[in-house]
């Protein structure tokens, strides 16, 4: 809902270096100035002081600023200035003698408190509705008006009358430049951003869960104790006896003897003789021999 009001309504800005601006500008700044002097000294009391004098000066020169500062940006501020400005014109009109020229007023002065505000707002979505609404009464007062009135040599207009006449005329020549010189603001395209997709949180790892404590072995049971076996006293061993030494045989004896003489060293010069002994040996029959009998 909120977006299709957005885009239904409009945004007006006004350039301040433009000739309308600029013109606007100079315009309030002499209403401002030429009413001053055509009401100075002719207030009764404070409060008409501030509703003749102080309300209409400021409004002039508040639409002035608001030109200049906010021509860009935030111009619909400048309705402030034009609703208190409409504020001072229908406080005057108590003072008016004809009821006809009271009525008119306020027809206008209702119609500038409905379409200025709707149209620097945005809800009035063309500007070409203020250069009429502000350019009408000036012609009117102009022709129809001030023309006569300057001609007439019976009733001459003061000086007093002449400067707040022109005071109105630069205000109303002011909301008209202000009308002609507002320009439509080009809406922004509608780009549509992709949608960023936040990637969605890593779940945090669960805490690793502590490790139970070992448990500590039992100690090992002890076996049981085997019964020692009881050791019986064993019988004392009996050593052995002493075996006898065994008398030398005199037949060793004798052949130690013997062998010992035999390799004793024949003294020397003794030539020891040779016996042979007189039974020899019988080989047996020489093989020639045998084989020579079984031949035959």
């Amino acid at each position: 809902m909120d977006k299709a009001n957005n885009s239904s309504r409009v945004k007006f800005y006004i350039d301040k270096t433009g000739f309308f601006a600029e013109g606007a500008m100079i315009l309030l700044v002499f209403a401002a100035l030429f009413h001053v002097i055509g009401r100075w000294g002719m207030w009764n009391d404070r409060i008409d002081l501030i509703m003749m004098l102080a309300l209409p000066v400021g409004s002039y020169l508040l639409l002035a600023l608001c030109v200049l500062l906010f021509g860009k940006k935030g111009f619909f501020l400048s309705c402030i200035p034009v609703l208190l400005g409409t504020v001072f014109f229908i406080f005057k009109l108590f003072s008016s003698s004809s009821w006809m020229h009271t009525v008119v007023c306020i027809v206008l002065y209702l119609a500038i408190v409905i379409i200025y505000p709707a149209t620097v707002f945005g809800w009035i979505r063309t500007k070409w509705l203020l250069p009429p609404l502000f350019g009408i009464p000036f012609v009117y007062h102009i022709f129809f008006k001030d023309l006569p009135r300057l001609s007439d040599t019976v009733n001459p207009v003061t000086f007093s009358a002449g400067m707040q006449e022109m005071s109105m005329l630069c205000i109303m020549a002011a909301l008209m430049f202000i009308g002609f010189g507002l320009k439509k603001r080009e809406p922004e395209p509608n780009v549509v951003e992709p949608e960023v997709v936040e990637p969605e949180p890593e779940p945090e790892p669960a805490p690793a869960a502590e490790p139970a404590p070992a448990e500590e072995p039992a100690p090992a049971e002890e076996p049981a104790s085997a019964e020692e076996p009881a050791f019986e006293e064993a019988a004392p061993v009996e050593e052995p006896a002493p075996a006898e030494e065994p008398a030398p045989a005199e037949a060793e004896s004798d052949a130690c003897f013997d062998a010992e003489a035999a390799f004793e060293p024949a003294p020397a010069g003794s030539i020891p003789e040779l016996t042979l002994d007189p039974d020899p040996i019988d080989f047996g029959p020489e093989p020639d021999a045998q084989e020579s009998g079984n031949e035959q």
